[in-house]
């Protein structure tokens, strides 16, 4: 009898650690649910998914880019979802549907009437580009902090040819790529080698696209004389 009234006692809650002031409550926000997936369960629902997961990654990827969406962002998810090899081939797809895209819809959709507005000027610096394409590209892919969605649009409005614009695409966003890929795969650990890696990477990458930056302004075109 004397255990049965002893269970049936309720017993005192436990007392709660204080929260730090201003710190946030979920159990305060109606309707706030706060997920706790790892990147093990994401990467577990693309394994899942089977070859339908890559191609998938790479067709929102792209649809990404022609939205303007951060490249970097789709390769460090790349590098969580695929592991740093297969991610880094994912992401780079990706970027080169993004820049097809974005490339088609500015002569699709701009070209001509940007052409039309320009002068004599205008038009000098536009063959200029046109002839030096590949090495403008490049030199914009591997600068850091350059929108890669706004390059491959103004490149598309300039006329740069195809056959510059998609090798430069490629070279110039592999260091990015291979950069941010190992990040994402490396989130649990920042500092590992792996993530130096990544970083000592995009510095290179930029400290070439610098390089061909000034060699491309050499060849810029004189100031019209009167």
């Amino acid at each position: 009898m004397v255990v049965a009234v002893w269970a049936l006692k309720p017993t005192a809650p436990r007392p709660r650690a204080p929260r730090p002031a201003g710190a946030f409550d979920r159990r305060r926000v109606p309707g706030c649910v706060v997920r706790r997936d790892r990147p093990g369960d994401a990467q577990r629902w693309v394994a899942g998914a089977g070859l339908a997961g890559p191609v998938v990654f790479v067709l929102v990827g792209g649809a990404l880019g022609l939205a303007l969406f951060p490249g970097h962002v789709t390769a460090a998810v790349a590098g969580v979802l695929f592991g740093a090899v297969a991610g880094t081939a994912l992401a780079l797809a990706a970027a080169l549907l993004g820049a097809a895209l974005c490339l088609l819809a500015a002569r699709r959709f701009g070209a001509d009437a940007v052409i039309s507005l320009l002068g004599p000027r205008g038009r000098r610096w536009q063959s200029w580009l046109i002839a030096n394409g590949f090495s403008a590209v490049l030199a914009s892919r591997l600068a850091p902090g350059t929108p890669s969605g706004m390059v491959n649009y103004l490149a598309g409005l300039a006329g740069i040819r195809q056959r510059a614009f998609y090798p430069a695409v490629a070279l110039g966003a592999l260091p990015k790529t291979i950069a941010y890929v190992a990040l994402g795969g490396a989130l649990s650990d920042p500092v590992s080698t792996r993530g130096v890696a990544a970083v000592a990477l995009y510095v290179g990458g930029a400290a070439g696209g610098a390089l061909v930056a000034r060699r491309l302004l050499r060849s810029r075109p004189a100031p019209a004389t009167a």
